[in-house]
């Protein structure tokens, strides 16, 4: 599905896409029924925030014109910090939304003409067939960590909540001024333990929000979303951070099974005077002269034992993403630290079984070890 604009006076018919679009996703825009004495179309892409503007320019063939949008979608998470979020709040707005304003104009003799304005809310990642970025969702809570739960809303939105299968009184409410861009919805990041004490809850949290944007292929719609959260305490463990594929913040706590390190090592010789006899000074031979840089890389074996097919299908986005982080305290603020790793690529089987162990390597930044 998409959206269909009709210029009222040449006829002229913009379709483009839905209003909440994923940035790695085709965004197309379709222009036909163009009038035969315009020469060309230009289409001004302006991030009213950032205040940068992106330009292209298409000359009309049989009466039509085509823009994909999607790179400059991208673009507007170039400089996103996508780390940087407030454990501090209960609700914060996500940076991997952003929005951004298409203008298109055409010329005809020199002369420039105005055709329209069309807002898109961008999401960071993609959404593959049939899948859905709504419905009930279960996750772990581990409780001695940082952690959010992402949800579209908008102002005047309430939170259903279920602690422990009984109906709570604690609402959660969302800010109260609306979303800038094409749609009111916020993209929330929601920080449970803001608003409920984990000592009191025995199991679970249930979080449903009845009326949330709920988006499936270029489709939107007003749905249900929900969170079943299950409380976990563990305290040891190795506690990661990373977006899925649907821009979504997702954490878990891995039990380190085993590390490897690897040494590498730059270097350089030289002679300081080839001519003449070889001299020493306190038995150093002061003619030559070595100079060794030497690095080490570590790779950390992680995993997760016996998890249940939902499970593992929720780690797996883990294997797929570009930005993950681990967990390394907190500061003297308590603020949560974290530092960027690698994921190493490698293949994961899903078997029949209900549980299995889930089990991969993330790669440390290198570390100087020794320079001369």
């Amino acid at each position: 599905m998409s959206r269909t604009f009709t210029h009222s006076s040449t006829g002229t018919v913009v379709e483009y896409p839905n209003a909440t679009h994923f940035a790695f996703v085709p965004a197309i825009f379709k222009i036909t029924k163009i009038p035969t004495t315009y020469d060309k179309l230009e289409m001004v892409l302006t991030d009213r925030q950032a205040q940068q503007s992106y330009s292209e320019e298409r000359e009309p063939f049989n009466g039509a014109a085509y823009f994909d949008v999607r790179r400059y979608l991208q673009l507007l998470f170039n400089n996103v910090a996508q780390g940087v979020i407030d454990y501090s709040k209960a609700f914060v707005d996500s940076p991997l939304k952003k929005n951004i304003y298409a203008t298109i104009y055409w010329y005809r003799n020199g002369s420039q003409f105005y055709l329209g304005t069309f807002g898109i809310d961008a999401i960071w990642g993609t959404i593959s067939a049939r899948e859905s970025s709504g419905g009930i969702m279960r996750r772990k809570w581990f409780v001695r960590y940082p952690f959010t739960v992402d949800v579209f809303a908008k102002n005047g939105t309430s939170f259903d909540v279920l602690i422990d299968g009984k109906q709570s009184d604690i609402m959660f409410y969302n800010h109260n001024e609306d979303a800038e861009g094409a749609t009111p919805y916020h993209r929330y990041l929601l920080n449970p333990a803001r608003v409920i004490d984990p000592s009191t809850v025995a199991r679970s949290v249930h979080i449903a929000v009845p009326h949330s944007l709920v988006l499936k292929n270029d489709e939107e719609a007003v749905g249900m979303v929900g969170y079943t959260l299950d409380i976990d305490r563990s305290a040891n463990g190795v506690y990661l951070r990373w977006i899925d594929q649907q821009g979504r913040y997702c954490y878990y706590l891995f039990k380190e099974i085993g590390s490897a390190s690897t040494v590498s090592t730059s270097s350089t010789w030289e002679r300081d005077n080839m001519n003449v006899p070889t001299a020493y000074i306190d038995g150093v031979n002061i003619e030559t002269s070595v100079r060794q840089s030497l690095s080490r890389k570590k790779t950390r074996s992680l995993g997760a034992k016996l998890v249940d097919s939902e499970t593992y299908d929720f780690l797996l986005t883990l294997a797929q993403s570009v930005v993950v982080d681990v967990f390394d305290g907190y500061d003297a603020n308590d603020a949560p630290l974290w530092h960027r790793v690698n994921i190493v690529a490698g293949s994961y089987e899903k078997t029949t079984k209900h549980y299995q162990d889930f089990i991969f390597s993330i790669e440390e930044p290198a570390l100087s070890a020794q320079m001369l």
